[in-house]
């Protein structure tokens, strides 16, 4: 016991009068207001310390001890510093705990070390910072007038430590301070709690054009020596006033337009705020006041013109525009569907009347004709559909058409009628064209036959009958419609004689002559093939006794030679007998 005390004693007066102490680098400890925090005692590193004392440094040459631990006793000794009353606990690694940090605890404290005969010192420093409100700006100007300088607002940060710096944006964009038409005006101060109240003034001289502009304040306060952090503001939206200097009308859907469309008039102007009320006229008349827009509905020719917009608080600023409307009407003539004769004459035409130049066509199926086109003497191929294109050049989207239906009418014409062996069986084609279409109607020696499927082609109808004779025929085709008849007949012969030859007989359609001479036609062939079958039988008769008079003849020659003959055998008898008798 004795012996213990003059070390302790010794211990301590080395401690008080910092007799071979040795000091170590500071360290830095970054805390927010109201947090604990705990400061490492580094100078324990070296050894290990018979007593550790924790003191704060009250000025630059003066230490306030505040509590102290003799290691091997456990003795703890607190120097009840009303400061920090209650707010510290010194744990047996020699570490301080400082609980509910204050901006008055940012200060630096040492920790010193007694290892035997000697001290050891380190020193470590608190940061203390306090996270500011988010930033507000208040007392907003209304508006702003281009080309003057005018306060925008005011960028309030409340309990800041340390005083947070202010900054402003432009749309989002820093704002240049040194910038012409820009003033910023910062004052910081400090509340009742120890913390800074920061007011930013912005001061901003806008431009004309620039309408809406949105304005945020930044406030950059620090965590640490190096660390930094940032707060923005709500965007506040603002509006440039600058007076109209300029009128503009827009058309739509456009100047040129098209008869028939809706064309709607509006009228702006370029300040902010734009005029509300205008007038608007056509060639210098007044046509509407009191408004921004005017509707043409269902345009004419008659809405061509010059029109024009004012703000009714200055008449002498308007802009002018040219509205053209086009135009395209069609004519036909015939303008109704329309029914003629064979042989008559038609003249079709297609009339325009347009706002510019016009392409015309008149056209059949796919086929374009003459405008006009003039028809003399009328066939049953003339008989369509006839139209009429227009189109107004350089303005695609305006065309017209007009139809109409030429129907050609006459009685029936038998233009084709053929025979042909096709399989052992005679096929007899009858080619009808007419209008109304006609009926035919087939005969053979009286009797109607069955007729195969008609084929259509070109205002023509073909009619087939397939038969197979086993004597001579005469086959009739007869076609008929409200306009008249036609009718052709041909001779067939029996399957068991040979067909001299196919027979095709052909009318010639531009040659209304050959309908008086089918019957006539008809008539000559039968009567041709009557003459011919007589000529045929005298000729034969004439051969048959050509050939009996030459066989005649030939029988009395021969019987007079026989009797010659008998003769001289018998005159050589008689000298043969008298030959003998004479021996």
């Amino acid at each position: 016991m004795g012996a213990s005390r003059p070390g302790i004693v010794q211990r301590l007066l080395i401690l008080i009068l910092g007799m071979g102490m040795q000091v170590q680098a500071s360290t830095t400890v970054t805390a927010m207001v109201g947090d604990n925090v705990t400061l490492t005692c580094d100078s324990k590193k070296d050894g290990n310390p018979y007593m550790v004392v924790w003191k704060v440094g009250v000025t630059e040459n003066q230490k306030d001890q505040l509590i102290s631990l003799i290691l091997v006793k456990n003795e703890i000794t607190d120097s009840k510093n009303s400061r920090y009353n209650g707010r510290l606990i010194l744990n047996t690694d020699c570490s301080l705990n400082i609980l509910n940090v204050g901006i008055q605890d940012a200060k630096m404290f040492f920790c010193s070390t007694v290892v035997e005969t000697d001290i050891h010192e380190s020193s470590v420093f608190i940061n203390v910072y306090n996270q500011p409100s988010n930033p507000e700006i208040i007392q907003l100007a209304p508006f702003l007038v281009a080309g003057k300088l005018q306060k925008v607002g005011q960028c309030v940060v409340k309990d800041s430590y340390p005083a947070a710096k202010i900054s402003w944006q432009y749309n989002f964009q820093n704002l240049d301070i040194n910038k012409p038409g820009v003033v910023m005006d910062n004052d910081s101060t400090k509340n009742n709690k120890g913390f800074f109240d920061i007011r930013s003034t912005l001061e901003y001289m806008p431009k004309r054009g620039e309408g809406k502009i949105n304005f945020t304040c930044q406030a950059t306060y620090f965590e640490g020596l190096v660390r930094s952090m940032t707060n923005v503001s709500s965007p506040v939206a603002m509006f440039v006033h600058y007076n109209t200097s300029k009128i503009s009308l827009q058309v739509t859907p456009a100047p040129d337009v098209l008869e028939g469309s809706n064309v709607t008039l509006s009228c702006s102007g370029d300040g902010y705020p734009s005029p509300e009320k205008f007038t608007f006229t056509k060639n210098g008349d007044e046509k509407a006041v009191g408004l921004a827009h005017y509707e043409l509905i269902n345009v004419t020719q008659e809405d061509t013109g010059e029109y024009a917009c004012s703000p009714l608080e200055n008449p002498d600023l308007k802009d002018p525009v040219n509205i053209t409307v086009h135009y395209l009407a069609l004519m036909m003539t015939p303008s109704e569907n329309i029914s003629k004769m064979v042989g008559e004459n038609i003249t079709l035409e297609c009339f325009v009347k347009s706002s510019g130049t016009t392409e015309v066509t008149l056209m059949k199926k796919n086929k374009a004709n003459q405008n006009p086109f003039v028809v003399k003497s009328l066939q049953y191929t003339h008989s369509g559909n006839y139209t009429c294109h227009a189109k107004l050049k350089g303005v695609n989207e305006i065309k017209r058409e007009k139809s109409i239906i030429v129907r050609v009418e006459g009685k029936p014409r038998i233009t084709k009628l053929t025979k042909k062996v096709v399989n052992n069986s005679k096929v007899i084609s009858c080619v009808v064209e007419g209008f109304p279409k006609p009926v035919v109607k087939w005969s053979i020696n009286g009797s109607s036959p069955k007729e195969e499927s008609i084929k259509d082609k070109r205002s023509q109808w073909c009619h087939k009958i397939t038969v197979r004779p086993s004597e001579n025929i005469t086959v009739t085709c007869t076609a008929i419609n409200n306009h008249g008849e036609d009718q052709y007949a041909v001779n067939l012969t029996a399957m068991r004689f040979k067909e001299p030859m196919d027979e095709t007989l052909e009318q010639d359609p531009l040659d209304p002559k050959d309908n008086n001479n089918n019957s006539k036609s008809s008539n000559s062939n039968q009567a041709k093939v009557i003459v011919g079958v007589i000529i045929g039988m005298l000729i034969a008769a004439v051969i048959a006794g050509l050939i009996y008079w030459l066989y005649k003849k030939k029988s009395k020659t021969s019987e007079r030679g026989t009797a010659d003959e008998i003769k001289k055998i018998n005159k050589g008898e008689n000298n043969h007998t008298s030959g003998s008798s004479a021996v």
